[in-house]
């Protein structure tokens, strides 16, 4: 892929991917991509330190906001977005938010750390994963069509991308980690994704022993 030096803002229907101090300049029309959000769209308040994933990264962690209720608007959506960057920086003192992408009820995808950046959201996986977080509690409801598209888009938009692997696998945080995550219908939705890792256990039910 062609490195290109943007300015501060890419042109309309581009995107910008930050790799250890490129700007990456895409246009996420011609890779299939979803529609994101952009860090920058929904919040001003700068990263305090990065660490870069190496690329082509091997998997996709998938995961619900569990305390974050669900959002069915781009306004409702940035907000739930930043509410958890504040928790996430402000309380837990996090470099940024932990999830490189949130998937909102409206159908939008909206960044977090983003793509290449190393998140906070599966111990164990945070090096070689991208995390997808999907607004709102899916223990015991499913989520939506809407939801679930908008986030298979942005994976196969990774593996256009190159930032995925071509054959990039799929676990639920469950799965790698003695959690909930991402709550029990949505674990079940994702099982038939092609790219989901069927081989791994699911440890969910070791949070309550």
């Amino acid at each position: 892929m062609r490195d290109f030096i943007v300015p501060s803002a890419p042109p309309l229907g581009y995107m910008t991917l930050y790799y250890f101090g490129l700007n990456i300049l895409v246009e996420p029309a011609r890779v299939n991509c979803p529609n994101i959000i952009s860090r920058s769209q929904w919040t001003t308040v700068p990263v305090t330190h990065v660490n870069y994933l190496i690329v082509p990264i091997p998997y996709v962690t998938i995961h619900h906001t569990e305390f974050s209720p669900e959002c069915n608007s781009r306004e409702t959506c940035s907000s739930r977005v930043n509410n958890i960057r504040e928790h996430h920086m402000n309380n837990l003192e996090w470099n940024d938010i932990g999830y490189s992408f949130l998937i909102g009820g409206d159908g939008n995808v909206y960044e977090g750390c983003g793509w290449t950046h190393e998140g906070a959201h599966t111990y164990g996986y945070n090096k070689k994963s991208v995390g997808i977080a999907f607004i709102g509690n899916f223990e015991h409801e499913n989520a939506s069509q809407i939801m679930l598209n908008a986030a298979h888009q942005l994976i196969l938009c990774g593996k256009h991308l190159g930032i995925l692997r071509s054959d990039v696998r799929v676990v639920g945080a469950r799965q790698v980690s003695s959690t909930d995550n991402p709550g029990k219908k949505l674990y079940a939705q994702i099982q038939s994704w092609p790219e989901w890792d069927s081989s791994r256990m699911d440890l969910g039910h070791l949070v309550w022993q």
